[in-house]
């Protein structure tokens, strides 16, 4: 019986060996992931919303005392990490454009990214400048219209 058991046991080396090192293979290629429940996986890594933080999605409505375009900025901005430019800092043409009223249709907004949402309430007039040092966001007047602002301004 202690021979039969010996060349079972030889027979079978083989085997546990081949099962043990692929058990090491797999366990290596999960490394990057940990079991949240029973058939659910977490990568363990950042979102791409946590390092590109303008990426990140939002859907809002704004409440009654958010009243011009910089205020649902600011609002927006607020939980972001990031912020608008200082008021010293910004442009006359960016100054005139936060001051303006939030218009109606802009009250409930999303879901989208931040930056489009920020891009959206600027309007296509100005181009968003990301300052991820700073962690703060401007606007620069798109050179298509800057020749029309220069223009009546003069007037």
């Amino acid at each position: 019986m202690g021979f039969l058991m010996a060349s079972t046991l030889g027979r079978l080396a083989p085997v546990i060996l081949v099962g043990s090192l692929s058990f090491c293979i797999l366990n290596s290629s999960y490394a990057e992931v940990t079991q949240v429940g029973r058939y659910l996986t977490a990568e363990n890594k950042p979102k791409s919303s946590q390092i590109d933080l303008l990426s990140q999605e939002f859907q809002v409505r704004f409440p009654s005392f958010v009243q011009t375009i910089g205020n649902a900025m600011e609002y927006l901005l607020k939980q972001s990490g990031y912020s608008l430019v200082p008021e010293d800092k910004r442009s006359t043409a960016l100054k005139v454009a936060l001051s303006k009223p939030l218009p109606a249709i802009d009250r409930e907004f999303g879901p989208m990214k931040l930056k489009d949402g920020l891009a959206t309430l600027a309007g296509p007039v100005f181009i968003l400048v990301n300052d991820p040092l700073n962690r703060m966001v401007s606007f620069n007047l798109s050179s298509k219209y800057s020749a029309l602002y220069q223009k009546n301004l003069s007037k």
